[in-house]
């Protein structure tokens, strides 16, 4: 177990932070303080996992099936849904999985984060979901306080104080540098998409995942670690430390691909081979402008998306869709780079690619040749952060956007597109 020594300031950089010198050795200075929550950790693993059904306040990973939904509830667990009739999707049951934002689906198992560990599930009877097994401490080694209760997370306030300017706690405001260091680098951060798709059940996976499954292993990104999990045989258990593996700083998304790994981060897309599961290693790096960072490879090429805006996650001021073609790993190539408004997560149906822009809409592009990308349709009426198509009809897609989840019949053809509306999940 590792202790901490400060117990006020979080995982803490200092948010709109101003100063103001009142003497030679104090300055009043305002900044976003975080205060340590810790509870008993064993009780949160032994919480029982099926509860009542709830409303959805604060939705993240969505993961679409043949008849049911699956959409996380940030920090609490994941909403069950009965989505046999599109039409009228109804709650039947929530997991509970503190500490949760990232999930993923593969076969009946569902993979989720809880605080430092890495849970599976068995998704067989939705109604009473059964653990199947428990990684503990495959994210971050526990962190305690002088009592022994476990760090389970931070709330945060801004406060204006006057504080000795040679003290360390000044040095790490003005500084922005975090304090609880190896917390804040090595657990899952919170993702830039605030509403994603894990995947479908055809084996669909999306684009912002930060757990994803291949080659029976289990492969966990944090900001610069990645934790490899056998999941063969029934085995479930970690296989050594990636601390060899020259991993990106502020890696975002993983996605599987044959026997490679593509992973997004903010200043680079890596390619790395997992031929061997157990030992991946970098085969290419192809470095962009500062950014948020999808990746969706299929048919030789790998889509891009670039996201940045001023006071976001994202600084910055490329908003693009990027096509690499990876024909050659050995020497991937850009074919093209087209200017978006704000691109976010983005799926292939068909000949087909669709990005969401968020607020600004949804773009729809003929990949007929993938390598060219041709505009179809912008749609601003429907507001999307992410998409993907329904599991066992490709004719209805799945959208999550800012007011909720919904789900569209699409009519037409490549060159006219409409989504015509079924239902949303509102949130």
């Amino acid at each position: 177990m590792k202790q901490l020594s400060l117990l006020v300031l979080g995982c803490l950089f200092a948010i709109s932070f101003t100063a103001c010198k009142k003497d030679l050795n104090t300055a009043t200075v305002t900044y976003q303080e975080a205060t340590a929550t810790y509870g008993n950790l064993e009780a949160v693993r032994n919480l029982p996992l099926n509860n009542s059904v709830r409303a959805v306040e604060n939705p993240g990973k969505v993961f679409v099936g043949a008849d049911f939904i699956l959409l996380g509830e940030e920090e609490q667990g994941v909403h069950v849904i009965n989505n046999s009739d599109i039409n009228n999707p109804q709650f039947i049951n929530f997991i509970d999985i503190p500490g949760n934002r990232e999930f993923f689906v593969k076969g009946d198992f569902l993979y989720a984060e809880s605080y430092y560990d890495l849970i599976k599930i068995d998704l067989t009877d939705l109604s009473n979901v059964q653990l199947v097994a428990r990684a503990n401490n495959i994210l971050q080694e526990t962190i305690t306080n002088d009592n022994g209760e476990a760090l389970l997370g931070f709330t945060f306030n801004e406060v204006t104080k006057d504080i000795d300017v040679k003290s360390d706690i000044y040095n790490e405001i003005v500084t922005e540098q975090f304090i609880y260091y190896d917390f804040a680098k090595q657990v899952i951060p919170k993702s830039a998409v605030p509403s994603s798709f894990a995947g479908n059940s055809n084996g669909k996976s999306g684009t912002v995942n930060r757990i994803t499954h291949a080659q029976d292993h289990v492969y966990v990104i944090s900001l610069n670690a990645m934790a490899i999990i056998d999941d063969a045989n029934g085995v479930f258990q970690s296989v050594g430390s990636t601390s060899q593996i020259n991993f990106p700083e502020a890696m975002e998304t993983i996605f599987p691909y044959e026997d490679k790994l593509f992973v997004g981060s903010r200043t680079s897309m890596n390619i790395y081979d997992a031929a061997n599961p157990e030992t991946p290693f970098e085969l290419y790096e192809f470095q962009h402008a500062t950014s948020c960072d999808p990746v969706l490879p299929t048919d030789d090429v790998a889509y891009i998306t670039l996201r940045t805006a001023d006071f976001s996650d994202c600084p910055g001021n490329t908003n693009a869709l990027v096509v690499l073609n990876i024909e050659n790993l050995d020497n991937p190539r850009e074919e093209e780079q087209i200017n978006m408004a704000s691109p976010y997560g983005m799926t292939v149906i068909g000949d087909r690619l669709f990005v969401g822009e968020g607020e600004n809409g949804l773009s729809i592009f003929d990949v007929s040749d993938r390598k060219k990308p041709i505009s179809i349709k912008k749609d601003d009426g429907v507001k999307a952060y992410d998409i993907i198509a329904h599991p066992s009809n490709e004719n209805i897609v799945l959208i999550a956007g800012p007011n909720g989840l919904s789900q569209y019949t699409m009519d037409g053809d490549n060159s006219n597109i409409d989504l015509d509306f079924n239902s949303q999940i509102q949130y």
